[in-house]
C-alpha cells in the first residue's frame, strides 16, 4: 500500500465514525443491582449505567401548587352529600416522594457516551 493510499485509509477511517444516537434498552434486573440489556449481545451493569434519579424509589422533589375549586362532604350511611364549599385560590407546599422505579421489562431510553463506556439511562420509554 502506496502513502497516499494509507493517508486516505487514515482520513476515512476518521471521518466514518459511527454515530451512536439513543438507543432502547430492557431492564433484566431491577434497581439497586440493575441491569439493562440492549439487542440479544449486549448486557450493561451497573457500573456502566449514569441513572435519571427520577426513575428510581426514594427521588424526592419540592412542590408548589394553586387550585381553585369545590369540596363536596359526604355524611355517613347512608350516604347524603350535605355541603358544598367554594374554594378560591387554595396553595399548598409539600415534597413527593416517589416509591416506583423500573422493573424488569420496562424499556428505557439510553444515550452512550462518547467513548461508549458509560451509558445514560434518561427514561422510562412508554408506547402508544
Amino acid at each position: 500500500m502506496t502513502s497516499i493510499e494509507k493517508l486516505g485509509k487514515m482520513f476515512k477511517e476518521r471521518d466514518n465514525q459511527v454515530y451512536l444516537g439513543p438507543q432502547l434498552g430492557t431492564v433484566i434486573a431491577s434497581p439497586p443491582n440493575i441491569r439493562v440489556k440492549i439487542g440479544d449481545k449486549i448486557i450493561l451493569e451497573k457500573d456502566r449505567l449514569v441513572i435519571a434519579a427520577h426513575v428510581l424509589s426514594g427521588y424526592k422533589r419540592q412542590f408548589q401548587g394553586q387550585s381553585s375549586g369545590s369540596i363536596i362532604t359526604k355524611t355517613p350511611s347512608p350516604v347524603t352529600y350535605s355541603s358544598y364549599t367554594e374554594l378560591e385560590n387554595l396553595s399548598n407546599t409539600g415534597e413527593i416522594t416517589y416509591t416506583d422505579t423500573l422493573k424488569i421489562g420496562d424499556e428505557v431510553i439510553l444515550m452512550p457516551s462518547t467513548d461508549e463506556q458509560k451509558y445514560f439511562l434518561i427514561d422510562k420509554a412508554v408506547r402508544l
